[in-house]
């Protein structure tokens, strides 16, 4: 269920909806709102917006971050996450059902593609790293 909308709900959607490649945390979210919507406000519609599986929360270290799902279906990938730039992509969902697969059957363990992100480097990142590397050679 997506509740009502008030103006506050729908400042704070389209800033997630335009930085859904991001994981945001809750203080940069109030900053980036600028008194538009109150933080007290922000806390408890993002609650809300989580308890709707419309945002996900997860903890990074000791850091919590936030980020909107675009749909349904990103409950039935597992993610990429980028350890440099820290962008988060949807790995593809054929790739994702067959990893899963693998580890039920090998290890009798079962994922949770809700919080299961795999760590690495985006390809912009490495091209960037070679880049680097050329430069100082």
């Amino acid at each position: 269920m997506e509740g009502y909308r008030t103006d506050q709900k729908e400042r704070l959607l389209d800033y997630l909806g335009q930085n859904k490649t991001r994981q945001l945390k809750m203080e940069e979210i109030v900053a980036a709102l600028d008194g538009r919507v109150g933080k007290s406000t922000v806390y408890r519609l993002m609650r809300s917006l989580v308890g709707e599986g419309r945002v996900r929360r997860f903890e990074l270290g000791r850091t919590i971050y936030y980020q909107y799902l675009s749909g349904a279906a990103c409950d039935s990938h597992l993610h990429l996450k980028c350890t440099v730039c820290g962008r988060m992509q949807h790995l593809d969902c054929s790739v994702s059902t067959f990893l899963r697969r693998q580890i039920l059957a090998t290890d009798r363990f079962e994922l949770d593609d809700k919080l299961t992100l795999l760590f690495g480097r985006c390809a912009k990142c490495r091209a960037s790293d070679k880049t680097e590397r050329k430069s100082h050679a």
